[in-house]
């Protein structure tokens, strides 16, 4: 089980083991998350089977690597753009709502059912009929994938000391990273194989079938901000930390938190890349590069795996630099590798490649600066979601990471299209993807002004903290 039992002044209360809740969430998220990204990689077999409008109907090209050179018109980057937009356009306007009802309801139950609302529809994305069957099925399994995200990043909070909170939400997002790996992997596979675009979708939903009813099961309800030094000590002995959200002092608490508006502002300009590159660049290693499904799939494997390796040394690295008392440690790292990640990302764009060259000597190159460029790219991932949970009440933290998907996934959900509309415009893939790029510019930038806000805003959360639970035990 997820805790044990412990007597203390006469009252039962709940010890956490963070460790087994994560394990659970690690691999409900990793399946769930491994549905994200499989449209990207199947693009070009969906092409070929007519399932994305654009595709010129007289003609015969039916070879998957060569349909979108050959056959596609200026409409299809849009129409398969919104393959992309649609499922995080869903997703914002619900993930609010999610967020919401965390701080008032079950977050262990609202959990389970995030999961189940995004995969049931993943798994019927197997048997669509048409662009329009799924374009709807996939933004179904939008709602789940982003209502998943506010109440999994407030469990952890609930579990993981604010000194701790950096390992914590890497393994969140290490799970979240290793999902969209898997998912591209599994497709590539699939294709490479011959089998149908239909049965990734398949895969990545049955898992979570039995992982969701596993984690009701065995994890018992997580109280509401144990892991706050000042709140577990409330907790320990026999009483309950009472609030929950009114949305009265939520609006104040927000509008005087500045270090909340920071990091949701930089969000927006800082996932434009970030969606716009994980959808567009397999096909332009295809169709630039002339790469095979079987190259692409190493080339995209390395990439996934070195922003994992770049998740969990940010999230180990700040964890560390705070415990040697470096305060503004969550900011300056995420800044650093905010900057190394464009500037690598374009000279990987604009690498020489010998065209149509799927040889281990052509791709070494390739392999290491990939690898070696998107470690640094996630430094931000770990720490932001920190970050929100150092400055926030417990009771806030569901509707603030709410929010903040919103936020974050604006440039998510805009950016397949924005990134094709690039493409189409600035007369080649090339182009697009580096003015898709760029956009990580002024994400760094707006980093900065947190320097001045983040360790007032983080001592007003503790001494609000200390005084409630003061208050508790009068």
């Amino acid at each position: 089980m997820i805790s044990g039992e412990i007597v203390s002044k006469g009252v039962k209360y709940f010890e956490y083991r963070p460790a087994f809740l994560l394990i659970l969430l690690v691999l409900s998220l990793m399946w769930l998350y491994a549905d994200q990204n499989l449209v990207a990689p199947l693009l070009t077999t969906m092409a070929a089977d007519r399932m994305i409008p654009g595709i010129r109907p007289d003609c015969n090209v039916t070879d998957p690597g060569r349909v979108i050179d050959a056959c596609a018109t200026t409409e299809f980057f849009y129409y398969a753009g919104l393959l992309g937009t649609i499922p995080t356009l869903s997703g914002i306007l619900t993930t609010f709502v999610w967020g919401y009802l965390a701080d008032k309801l079950s977050r262990r139950l609202l959990f389970a059912l995030a999961v189940l609302v995004g995969e049931i529809p993943c798994f019927l994305t197997g048997f669509a009929r048409s662009y329009y069957e799924l374009l709807a099925l996939r933004a179904l399994t939008g709602i789940g994938i982003n209502g998943s995200a506010p109440v999994a990043r407030a469990l952890v909070a609930d579990v993981y000391s604010p000194e701790e909170r950096g390992k914590g939400y890497a393994i969140y997002y290490f799970s979240t990273g290793l999902g969209i790996l898997l998912g591209m992997v599994m497709a590539g596979i699939v294709v490479s194989m011959g089998m149908s675009w239909r049965t990734p979708f398949m895969l990545a939903a049955a898992p979570n079938f039995l992982l969701v009813p596993l984690f009701l099961l065995t994890v018992k309800e997580i109280k509401m901000g144990f892991a706050e030094p000042e709140l577990r000590r409330l907790y320990e002995s026999g009483l309950e930390y009472r609030y929950r959200i009114n949305l009265r002092e939520f609006k104040a608490a927000l509008l005087t938190t500045t270090t909340l508006i920071f990091m949701y502002l930089q969000g927006i300009p800082g996932t434009l890349p970030w969606g716009g590159l994980s959808y567009w660049v397999p096909t332009y290693l295809q169709k630039q590069w002339g790469l095979n499904v079987a190259a692409v799939t190493v080339v995209i494997f390395v990439a996934g795996l070195g922003m994992i390796v770049g998740t969990v040394i940010a999230g180990l690295l700040t964890d560390r630099m705070l415990g040697k008392g470096y305060v503004n440690a969550r900011l300056l790292i995420p800044f650093i590798g905010i900057l190394i990640g464009a500037a690598t990302t374009i000279a990987l764009l604009s690498y020489p490649y010998p065209y149509g060259d799927s040889s281990l000597n052509a791709l070494a190159p390739v392999i290491v600066m990939v690898l070696l460029g998107t470690i640094f790219i996630p430094f931000a991932s770990p720490n932001v979601l920190a970050i929100l949970s150092e400055v926030t009440l417990p009771e806030h933290r569901g509707t603030v990471f709410g929010i903040f998907n919103v936020t974050d996934y604006i440039g998510s959900a805009i950016a397949p299209l924005l990134a094709g509309a690039l493409i189409a415009s600035l007369g080649g893939m090339y182009q697009g993807l580096v003015a898709t790029a760029l956009f990580w510019i002024p994400c760094a930038l707006l980093w900065l002004p947190a320097f001045r806000t983040y360790r007032r805003d983080k001592e007003k959360l503790r001494r609000i903290l200390a005084e409630r639970a003061q208050e508790e035990q009068r």
